[in-house]
């Protein structure tokens, strides 16, 4: 493995020298503009067809990408916007685009499928996308909120869910990658992911891949990836302003009410309002962003405070973010993310009865955790020349965390440091990928002991135009896994995919690739006792989660756009005038998926130690259909999804569903946009969980039914909108004893300066 590493780093260090002798010759510049308003379109994406070359508008339009060659066909897209392709030639002066509007249906180009650029037609596998604007709407405390709009996609107690793949397992090992940027984000102790390092408003969009990312991302992205994609510093100097203000309503049964402390409860009983102590949250954020010379800078910083709903679910967590971007000579590209936050945050482990679901044992009241994040990450980009390009990404990721229970004051310390190199090929039908990837983990911790991970891999694929209208993916990688000399691991995971995209708007695809996930250190030395469970470790746990997955699907996408003739009359041609004044758009995706499993790690009582612990349990399947609609109408004045998941995950060994997993799942929601005002609307539905882990199995447990309303006003650079979360005041569970939030009345401003 050695020997392979040194040869790709040689062949990566030889083309990045190489590429210095590449000399610059001329320039493809130009602007692109919205077809019918004639306005510049900002951060549209310009590329140089058959090459790794590229660009981003800025706030005119403008755009500029040094070339060595005389001739190219150039392509202009943008989310919201049909493409456009020009040929272009040395000396004939600058492009002009002028992209028509085709609300949601042109693809939006995603990264996190191939690592690099390509639409979300073009992928053997399902991707799914959130936008800052679904962000925003929805005015979310933390991202996963968002997240679970999205088809088949689900969050039990923090940790993230796609297609029934996880389900849930007491926060000690995702199954589900997270990045950030393309960088990981997952603590090196438990594998876990913590939301609140990430500052929601700097979220620019969320790309969600279901299926094994393995082939590309190693571990943890066993059953998926979740990229997380912030904003970029802006050429326009800014500053933003968010506050809110969110209120707990009362549970439905008054043998729950805890607390007189509700403030729409006092309003009902005609009590006097006590704003000052009433249960809910608020919170404050800032951000400036700006150029300064060729170098962009934006900085963002936020706290935010909760009394909770429940006893111990109260916290203050402050938060910052600070990116730098700049230009590294001429074909370079520099860019510097740090992220921190700290939470001191109540901790409610399980309720203290059915009759007293919101209020905790005794014993556990002013049980606290203080959780502190620390993250650097960076990218270098360098072209080479117009087939090959350079990336270079490290990150380092701290968690620190101390428990301050009545029956533990548990800690740890972990570090996690990685670094990866990448060379990019573009050439003819080819587009290859290749890298080394490298990780190491450190950890101080009570419960775990002084423990070190250590993983090296490589990889490359090929996304390759077999002709004009099918698409082809190959490629692999090899990880190679120590866990602090306990267990050696290696594995290699191929992936092939195939997509044919027999008409305009049409994509049928078809995928098969092999994910892993090595045992967390949490998993194999965990030590600890909490609200009187023992969790023991497991040094014997020294094999890695295997799967197969395998998916079938189409997308199709239909769009009737504004004919730029005058508008029809509705008495001479009244289906013309309909579509003219409506303007649809319809995109329909639907997956088939199949998933084999062998030696699932979950959680096991042992009944030598009387205690929980983590093992091997050994074959599983899941298998299901999805099905994804989206909708537009009138431009932007109407959208609206609507999202099916049907699962059917077994445990090969005992035949029984496999533990807190929804057989059904469904999501539907529409956004109504006229003038300055603004509504929406989100319904989710799971039904019943029907197994869970063998402790407190025989709770009762009901579907889930929630519906989020919302409704907002601009005026100028101000931004009001007010939302309420489960409007219906809906009671369920998803895991064992700790009820999901109540119904909340939340007031969001925004201002920007």
């Amino acid at each position: 493995m050695r020997t392979t590493i040194r040869i790709l780093v040689s062949l990566v260090l030889y083309l990045a020298a190489a590429g210095l002798y590449a000399q610059q010759r001329t320039v493809i510049s130009g602007v692109v503009h919205d077809a019918e308003t004639g306005q510049p379109l900002a951060g549209a994406n310009v590329v140089v067809e058959g090459t790794v070359l590229g660009a981003s508008a800025d706030t005119k339009g403008r755009f500029s990408i040094p070339v060595s060659f005389q001739r190219a066909s150039v392509s202009a897209s943008m989310m919201g916007y049909e493409q456009e392709t020009k040929e272009w030639k040395a000396g004939q002066g600058s492009l002009v685009f002028r992209l028509k509007q085709a609300a949601i249906l042109q693809q939006p180009v995603v990264v996190t499928a191939a690592k690099s650029r390509t639409y979300i037609e073009n992928s053997p596998v399902s991707i799914d996308v959130v936008g800052s604007r679904d962000v925003i709407r929805r005015s979310p405390v933390t991202i996963d909120e968002v997240l679970e709009t999205a088809s088949g996609v689900r969050v039990i107690d923090g940790q993230l869910d796609i297609r029934g793949a996880s389900g849930f397992n007491w926060s000690a090992g995702s199954r589900v990658l997270l990045l950030v940027d393309g960088h990981p984000m997952i603590s090196g102790d438990a594998g876990s992911i913590n939301w609140d390092i990430i500052p929601v408003d700097q979220v620019e969009r969320v790309e969600i891949l279901k299926g094994a990312g393995s082939a590309l991302y190693g571990s943890n992205a066993m059953a998926g990836v979740v990229n997380i994609i912030t904003k970029q510093p802006s050429p326009v100097p800014k500053t933003a302003v968010k506050a809110y203000w969110g209120v707990y309503d009362a549970p439905v049964y008054p043998q729950w009410r805890w607390t007189d402390r509700f403030l729409p409860d006092q309003i009902r009983n005609g009590r006097k309002a006590d704003l000052a102590s009433s249960l809910g949250y608020k919170g404050v954020d800032v951000t400036h962003t700006r150029y300064t010379g060729r170098a962009g800078l934006l900085v963002s910083m936020g706290t935010k405070q909760s009394t909770g709903y429940h006893e111990n679910g109260d916290f203050i967590s402050h938060n910052l973010m600070a990116k730098v971007k700049a230009p590294a000579g001429l074909r370079g590209r520099l860019e510097i993310t740090g992220q921190w936050s700290v939470n001191n945050h109540g901790d409610f482990i399980q309720w203290k009865s059915q009759n007293s679901p919101l209020e905790v044992p005794a014993h556990e009241l002013g049980n606290r955790v203080i959780y502190e994040k620390a993250s650097l990450y960076g990218s270098y980009n360098h072209v080479l020349s117009k087939t090959w390009a350079l990336t270079a990404n490290i990150h380092w990721y701290r968690c620190d965390w101390q428990n301050y229970f009545s029956d533990n004051n548990d800690y740890a310390v972990t570090d996690r440091m990685g670094l990866e190199t990448r060379a990019d090929y573009v050439s003819g039908r080819h587009s290859v990928t290749m890298g080394v990837d490298g990780t190491y983990y450190t950890t101080n911790s009570l419960i775990y002991g002084d423990r070190s991970v250590i993983d090296a891999a490589v990889y490359a694929e090929d996304k390759l135009a077999l002709t004009d209208k099918l698409y082809g993916v190959l490629g692999a990688r090899y990880d190679f896994h120590t866990i602090d000399s306990v267990a050696t691991d290696q594995q290699v995971s191929p992936r092939t995919g195939l997509v044919y995209k027999p008409a305009p708007g049409t994509a049928l695809r078809v995928s098969a690739g092999h994910g892993f996930r090595a045992p967390s250190i949490a998993e194999v030395f965990a030590n600890i006792s909490v609200s009187g469970f023992r969790v023991v470790g497991n040094p014997g746990l020294d094999k890695a989660e295997r799967s197969w997955n395998f998916e079938a699907g189409f997308r199709q996408a239909v769009s009737f756009s504004r004919p730029r003739a005058e508008k029809p009359r509705l008495t001479s041609n009244p289906g013309a005038w309909l579509l003219h004044t409506i303007q649809p758009a319809l995109v329909i995706d639907v997956s088939l998926f199949w998933v084999e499993y062998k030696n699932m790690i979950d959680v096991y009582m042992n009944p030598v130690e009387q205690a929980f612990q983590f093992v091997n349990l050994g074959k599983a399947r899941n298998r299901g259909v999805e099905v994804l609609c989206r909708i537009a109408g009138f431009g932007d004045l109407l959208s609206g999804h609507a999202g099916y998941t049907y699962l059917d995950p077994v445990d090969c060994t005992t035949g029984s569903m496999l533990p807190y997993r929804s057989r059904h799942r469904a999501t539907a929601g529409f956004d109504l946009s006229w003038r300055n005002w603004r509504a929406g609307m989100d319904f989710s539905y799971a039904s019943r969980i029907e197994e869970v882990v063998n402790i407190y199995n025989a709770d009762e447990r009901v579907p889930e039914y929630v519906t989020d309303v919302r409704a907002g006003y601009s005026y100028g650079s101000m931004q009001i909108d007010l939302s309420v979360k489960n409007i219906g005041n809906y009671h369920y569970t998803l895991r064992q004893r700790y009820l999901e939030p109540v119904r909340t009345f939340i007031i969001t401003l925004r201002g920007e300066f």
